[in-house]
């Protein structure tokens, strides 16, 4: 399915969403001129996002994705108050291009079959 063409934000932004108890939802777009950076190859074609826990600034993770992805999904790691930077690659350094709002995990990012858990009341109306 194609993308939804846009007309690009007035503004870069990025925001993070707690997506489920151990994973968070990283959404990312760029406004024209920054867009118009990365086609011109100010910056390198891949972002980096860095999660980092509030309390502390301790890094809790890294993601690299292309800069068009728009979206990306990040463990939550030990769970409690997070926030996100996005960075770009420029003349072989990385720059902080944005930084995303806080958001919570209220649990930390168990094995994959806890992360998955659904009810049974769920899977019953998600069955066709």
């Amino acid at each position: 399915m194609p993308e939804l063409s846009a007309p690009p934000p007035a503004e870069d932004r990025l925001v993070l969403l707690p997506k489920n108890p151990g994973t968070f939802f990283v959404f990312w777009q760029f406004s024209a001129s920054r867009a118009d950076a990365f086609h011109s190859s100010s910056f390198a074609s891949e972002i980096e996002l860095r999660l980092s826990y509030s309390d502390d600034n301790s890094q809790a993770g890294a993601h690299r994705a292309p800069w068009q992805a728009g979206r990306a999904y990040l463990p939550a790691g030990r769970g409690g108050g997070c926030v996100a930077a996005l960075y770009a690659l420029r003349n072989g350094a990385w720059e902080k291009l944005l930084e995303s709002n806080q958001a919570f995990a209220p649990a930390p990012a168990g094995m994959a079959a806890d992360r998955a858990y659904a009810s049974m009341e769920f899977l019953k109306r998600a069955q066709p």
